[in-house]
């Protein structure tokens, strides 16, 4: 069965087709239907020639599906107990009386209830009749029992909200003594301590790696990396001369959002890993040269900038962010697309609208149950400017920077300081920049000075109200001002991912033993 969310076994697999150069498994830790990155680098691999299977995760049952030249294969992650911390075990001791989980400490609570019930319903029915059976208890037995009971239940269930909110809090001494022990028992080993999660998806995704049996296995972004190399190893030792190739995404030991323990583990995780990849692909030149110079890597990482595909007539019209807002051509508009998350700052944007008069901003995220997302709406109602924010849903990557065309600007108020965000060159930045959009960014380093020199936008200071309205105003004043550097045929074509997506081209080629093809026949 073909197309998105269709299913179907697997079965045998097949010969490579007649005339591809190789078999490729794409591998990442994520349901692959929000990631951008990864489904262009496997449909543009896939157009090229290459047999591309794209291997990730489901929370129900296994998916096997071809979706334009890819196949697809989602796979459901094992339940498996987390083992318990040392903080956990020690709670034990604190509070003896508690249940082992909220869900059993609930049900009891529930059963008070059907008690309280029964005990009143008996009450009302004493004197009618009926038979009660043998076993006959007096009443007022019954009510001392009931209250003996709710008493008792009610202290565990007190003992086990304490203990619950005793273990909420992440990092507490007994967690950094716990992993400062690891450490130094296991060394860069220690991820199998800290990130349970490593360990199930890993239990998920080889099988299905190696029953593909792939020339070339391609792990996006940090957990694939270590799940990859031990399956390419496996793999290596039955025979088969597979290579490996990392996309790393982001540099992983600034990623200081992630819980302490998840974050010692999983940059120890690649640490232990990348070097057994044959070449490493990612984001950004700052990245990459980080990532040579903290690794000791024998070659410069290869960059491949997170860009939009090049406009495609031929595709439906999506519509545009204007006329889904109901807005007139005069009326300003701004827009933010992607990920909302307290980093990213979102909240300066509703308090810029706040203070200036008829802005209206389109939010286009998919996060309407996340309590940073109701926190954000919430702001625009308390302001009075809820009329002046639409929350829409995401549009297809392939069809946003046309959509987003009818706006005024593009805003991204990434926050200053985490070193991600620093040597970012965020796929906002292509998007906005393919739509003809002025951008309105934050003062992070690679992304504010690509902003200064190609002068298509204006740099704020992070955290500063009154420098992001001054921008946002200046380029309300003049914005073709801004396209100029749109004009540029070249820049333009350079920030495809068509383009990008021949550096990828050039090192499978490579890493298979072929005879690369010359540059100006892939662009």
């Amino acid at each position: 069965m073909s197309g998105a969310g269709g299913t179907r076994n697997p079965g045998p697999l097949g010969p490579r087709p007649e005339g591809a150069p190789g078999r490729v498994v794409m591998v990442v830790a994520n349901q692959i239907d929000g990631d951008s990155r990864v489904q262009k680098s496997a449909q543009s691999m896939a157009e090229n020639g290459w047999e591309v299977h794209l291997v990730g995760l489901t929370t129900t049952k296994h998916q096997h599906y071809r979706q334009g030249d890819v196949e697809y294969h989602k796979i459901q992650v094992p339940k498996m107990n987390a083992p318990k911390s040392l903080r956990n075990r020690l709670s034990r001791l604190r509070y003896p009386l508690a249940y082992p989980s909220s869900l059993r400490a609930n049900h009891r609570q529930t059963r008070i209830k059907v008690e309280r019930i029964e005990l009143e319903a008996s009450r009302d029915e004493a004197g009618r009749g009926g038979n009660d059976g043998l076993l006959r208890v007096p009443r007022l037995a019954r009510r001392f029992g009931r209250k003996v009971q709710r008493f008792w239940i009610g202290r565990r269930i007190d003992q086990t909200r304490a203990r619950a909110r005793s273990l909420e809090d992440d990092d507490r001494f007994l967690d950094r003594l716990s992993r400062r022990w690891w450490v130094l028992l296991l060394g860069d080993r220690v991820w199998r301590k800290l990130d349970f999660d490593a360990i199930r998806i890993e239990a998920a995704l080889r099988p299905e790696i190696m029953r593909l049996e792939p020339d070339l296995v391609h792990a996006h972004d940090m957990i694939p990396v270590g799940l990859c190399a031990r399956a390419v190893l496996a793999m290596r030792r039955k025979g088969s001369d597979v290579k490996f190739l990392y996309d790393a995404h982001e540099f992983v030991p600034g990623c200081d959002s992630l819980p302490a323990n998840r974050l010692e583990g999983m940059t120890r995780y690649e640490r232990r890993y990348m070097p057994y990849a044959d070449a490493v692909v990612t984001v950004s030149g700052p990245l990459a040269e980080l990532l040579q110079e903290r690794h000791g890597l024998p070659r410069l990482p290869t960059v491949v900038l997170n860009a939009p595909l090049a406009a495609d007539a031929s595709r439906p019209d999506p519509g545009n962010v204007r006329a889904t807002c109901g807005l007139d051509a005069e009326t300003p508009l701004a827009v933010y697309s992607g990920w909302v998350a307290p980093e990213r700052k979102i909240e300066t944007i509703i308090e810029a609208a706040r203070l200036i008069p008829e802005l209206h901003v389109a939010f286009l995220t998919s996060r309407p149950n996340d309590p940073y997302f109701k926190s954000l709406v919430a702001l625009g109602e308390e302001y009075g400017i809820d009329d002046r924010l639409h929350w829409l849903d995401y549009v297809a990557y392939a069809d946003l920077p046309r959509y987003l065309s009818t706006a005024d600007m593009g805003i991204h108020p990434m926050e200053t300081g985490p070193i991600n965000h620093e040597i970012a060159l965020p796929n906002k930045f292509f998007e906005y920049s393919h739509a003809k959009l002025p951008l309105v960014v934050s003062d992070v380093k690679t992304m504010a000075a690509e902003v200064r020199r190609l002068g298509n936008g204006e740099v704020f200071t992070s955290g500063d109200l009154g420098s992001l309205v001054a921008a946002i105003e200046k380029v309300l004043v003049d914005p073709d001002a801004y396209r100029v550097s749109y004009q540029d045929e070249a820049l333009m074509a350079e920030y495809t991912w068509e383009r990008q997506a021949v550096h990828y081209q050039r090192l499978y080629e490579e890493l298979l033993g072929m005879t690369p093809t010359p540059l100006a026949e892939r662009a």
